[in-house]
């Protein structure tokens, strides 16, 4: 057995917004929501949670919501907030800020595209293919870079979706099939050396109860 410290990482999704209960399509669109009371509440649950696993570092999608979700950790914590482009949500483009109803309804095709190939892109949006890629490479860049470590990391839906399905190798479709709780916690172990990734936790939420 190697003797060899992985490097831990905390994947956590934000707290509820004002779309979250109406599942509206929530990316990195102008509307950029901020957390509702609820959202805040989870929060400081979640930062609770994490700060009793001692991270090291704060890493986090710079858009409102992650921030909020982000700000009660680094209060719990002490430690700063690295923001990092790479973990935004997927973008929705003209879809953002509109229920699945809405879209079906609006633009049928192009839904029935997207839920059945993750390489199509919404109107003026981004596929999930190219999240998936992204996200790979923002979880090889934290290996390298905070090698042993924990990392927290407080992003989205989407792209906890996407790092759970690549650390498990699981087909591209998968993501529809995987369910990522407001302020759950998904934990990811990876090995610096050979790059080894484990999904050791998905959806976590012992701690909101």
């Amino acid at each position: 057995m190697s003797q060899e410290v992985a490097t831990t990482v905390f994947l956590i999704r934000h707290g509820e917004t004002i779309l979250t209960p109406f599942k509206k399509f929530s990316g990195d669109g102008p509307l950029n929501p901020e957390l509702t009371h609820i959202g805040l509440e989870q929060a400081e649950k979640v930062a609770e949670a994490i700060a009793k696993l001692n991270p090291e570092v704060i890493i986090a999608s710079p858009v409102k919501r992650t921030t909020q979700t982000a700000e009660a950790l680094s209060r719990k914590t002490g430690l700063p907030i690295v923001f990092e482009e790479a973990w935004i949500e997927c973008s929705f483009g003209i879809w953002d800020g509109l229920s699945i109803d809405e879209v079906k309804e609006k633009y049928p095709a192009d839904y029935h595209s997207w839920i059945s190939s993750t390489g199509f892109a919404p109107p003026q949006g981004e596929s999930y293919d190219n999240v998936a890629l992204r996200i790979d490479a923002a979880l090889s860049q934290i290996a390298a870079e905070y090698p042993g470590q924990r990392v927290a990391v407080i992003t989205h839906n989407g792209t906890i979706k996407s790092a759970a399905k690549d650390v498990v190798g699981a087909p591209a479709d998968s993501i529809f099939h995987i369910d990522v709780s407001p302020c759950s916690i998904t934990t990811i172990s990876m090995w610096p050396s050979d790059g080894l990734r484990a999904l050791r936790t998905l959806n976590e939420q012992g701690h909101l109860h």
